[in-house]
C-alpha cells in the first residue's frame, strides 16, 4: 500500500511540477533560443550545444544536422513530454526520501528544493554557464562527465551537511569544492566565435537575458517539486504509517 501510494504520489507530483517547468521554458526559455538561432553560421562544424532546457534539447550545425522537431507544436510537445518524464523521476527520489525521512511540512519542503536546484543547477551553472546556439563550448564528453561529477558531489555534500553525525560533516565543504577546485573544461575560445560585432553584441545580451529566464525557471520548477512532494506525503501517504 505504501509502495503504491508512493508511486501515485509521485507520478501526480511529477506531472504537475513538469507542466509548469515546461511551460517557463515555452513561454521565456525558448523565445531565446529561437531568436540565437538566427545568428547561426551554416558554414559551422556540427557540434552539440547544451541549451539549459530541461529537455536537453541539442542542436547540430552543418550539413549533417541530426534530427530535431520542428519548431512550433512539435517542439513544445516534446518539451513537454520530457519535462513532464524528468519531473516523474526527480518526484519519485524526493517523495521517497521525504516520506523515509518524515518530511512533510512545507518548511522542509522548500529546504528539499533549495537542494535539488542547487545539486542539478545551481553548482555546475558555476562551472558551465547555461549555453545559447552558437556559443563555443568545450568537448561534449568532458562537459557531461564534470557535469555529473560535480552532481554526486554536490548531493553528497549537502546531504552530509544535513544529516550525517557529528565529525562527518566536516567532510561536506571539501565534496562541495571538489569539483569547482578541479574545474570545468574550457573551450579554446569564448563567447561567439565567427560572429561580427553588431551581432556579438546582440548575442551577449540574448545570454544575459538566458542565464536569468533559465535560473529562475529552474529555481520555480524545485521549489514547486519540493512543495508538492510534502503535500503528498503530508495528505496522500498516510501519517499513520510512520
Amino acid at each position: 500500500m505504501l509502495f503504491r501510494r508512493t508511486i501515485t504520489a509521485a507520478l501526480a507530483v511529477g506531472i504537475l511540477a513538469g507542466l509548469l517547468l515546461a511551460s517557463l521554458q515555452h513561454f521565456a526559455v525558448t523565445p531565446l533560443i529561437i531568436e540565437a538561432e538566427v545568428f547561426e553560421l551554416p558554414e559551422a562544424a556540427p557540434t552539440k550545444h547544451h541549451h539549459g532546457e530541461a529537455a536537453g534539447h541539442s542542436h547540430s550545425h552543418g550539413n549533417d544536422e541530426a534530427w530535431g522537431p520542428a519548431d512550433g507544436v512539435e517542439r513544445s510537445g516534446y518539451t513537454y513530454l520530457t519535462s513532464s518524464l524528468l519531473a516523474i523521476g526527480f518526484a519519485m527520489v524526493l517523495v521517497s526520501a521525504m516520506s523515509a525521512r518524515r518530511h512533510q511540512q512545507l518548511k522542509q519542503g522548500l529546504l528539499w528544493g533549495l537542494a535539488g536546484f542547487i545539486t542539478f543547477f545551481g553548482a555546475p551553472t558555476l562551472g558551465l554557464e547555461p549555453e545559447l546556439p552558437g556559443m563555443a563550448a568545450a568537448e561534449l564528453d568532458g562537459r557531461q562527465l564534470w557535469w555529473l561529477l560535480t552532481v554526486a558531489l554536490t548531493g553528497a555534500g549537502l546531504a552530509c551537511a544535513a544529516f550525517a553525525p557529528g565529525a562527518l560533516k566536516t567532510i561536506a565543504l571539501p565534496l562541495l569544492a571538489l569539483p569547482h577546485l578541479l574545474g570545468a573544461p574550457q573551450p579554446a575560445e569564448h563567447g561567439f566565435p565567427g560572429q561580427p560585432d553588431s551581432a556579438v553584441t546582440v548575442l551577449h545580451g540574448l545570454h544575459s537575458q538566458f542565464i536569468t529566464a533559465t535560473t529562475i525557471s529552474h529555481l520555480l520548477f524545485w521549489l514547486a517539486l519540493a512543495l508538492l512532494s510534502a503535500l503528498a506525503v503530508k495528505f496522500y501517504i498516510k501519517p499513520q504509517q510512520y
